[in-house]
C-alpha cells in the first residue's frame, strides 16, 4: 500500500534533527582522522546492524517468514559484517565481538536500541512492531549514513556507504509504504526516536572527549 507524501516530511525526522546536523558532521569529520576511535565507531555500527537483524529474526519467528522479511534479514546481516569489515581494516587488527575495549559507547547504544524497540513495541503492539521499529531504524540510518558518506567523500579514506545507503534507502521506502499511512503516530514515534538517539550521541561525545582528556594527562 502506498502512501502519499515522503517518509521525511511524514515523520518530521530531517526538522526535529536540524540542529544535529553540524554537530554529527563536525564529530564524525574529526573522527574519520583518528583511526583507533573511528574503529571503535565502526564497529559500534556494526553492533547496531546485527542487532537489527537479529529484531528482524525474533520478531518473525512466530509467524511466516516472507521473501521481503528474509531479504530485509539478509542485508542488515551482511550490513553488519559490511561495518565489522571496515572497523577491522582501519584498526589493522581483529576486533572480534563488540566489547567495551572494541566498540564506542557499547552501553549507551544498547541501551538506546533496547529503549527504542521496547518503546515502539509497547505504543504499537507486538504484531505491528517489526514495520514500526524498521521505519523509525531505517529514518536513522538512512540520516546518519547520508552524513557520514558525504563526510567520507571529503576525507581521504578509500571508504564508501553508496551500495549500503541504497539499500537502507529502499528498506526506508518498504516500511514506509508498510506503516506510513498513520503520520500522527509516525511523527511521534520519529520524534521518540530523536530523544533516544539525542542520549547515544551525547555518550558518543562524552567518550571522545574522555579519551582526549586522559590521553593529554598521560
Amino acid at each position: 500500500m502506498k502512501h502519499s507524501g515522503d517518509p521525511w516530511t511524514d515523520s518530521g525526522m530531517k526538522d526535529f534533527n536540524k540542529r544535529h546536523e553540524a554537530p554529527v558532521r563536525a564529530f564524525l569529520t574529526r573522527l574519520v582522522t583518528e583511526p583507533a576511535r573511528h574503529a571503535k565507531f565502526l564497529n559500534m555500527l556494526s553492533m547496531l546492524e546485527h542487532m537489527g537483524s537479529r529484531k528482524i529474526m525474533l520478531s518473525q519467528m512466530n509467524g511466516v517468514f516472507t521473501e521481503d522479511s528474509l531479504k530485509h534479514l539478509a542485508e542488515e546481516a551482511r550490513h553488519a559484517y559490511f561495518f565489522k569489515r571496515q572497523a577491522e581494516r582501519v584498526a589493522k587488527t581483529s576486533l572480534d565481538g563488540w566489547d567495551e575495549e572494541n566498540t564506542s559507547a557499547r552501553v549507551p547504544a544498547l541501551m538506546y536500541f533496547g529503549r527504542m524497540d521496547a518503546g515502539i513495541s509497547k505504543i504499537v503492539g507486538d504484531a505491528a512492531a517489526y514495520g514500526w521499529v524498521s521505519l523509525i531504524i531505517e529514518l536513522r540510518a538512512c540520516w546518519l549514513y547520508g552524513i557520514y558518506q558525504d563526510v567520507l567523500v571529503e576525507s581521504p579514506l578509500s571508504l564508501s556507504l553508496k551500495s549500503l545507503l541504497a539499500e537502507e534507502d529502499m528498506h526506508l521506502a518498504e516500511m514506509f509504504a508498510m506503516c506510513g499511512g498513520d503520520h500522527e503516530r509516525l511523527r511521534a514515534l520519529s520524534r521518540y526516536e530523536t530523544g533516544l538517539f539525542e542520549k547515544l550521541w551525547a555518550a558518543l561525545e562524552a567518550e571522545v572527549h574522555c579519551s582526549a582528556d586522559n590521553a593529554k594527562a598521560a
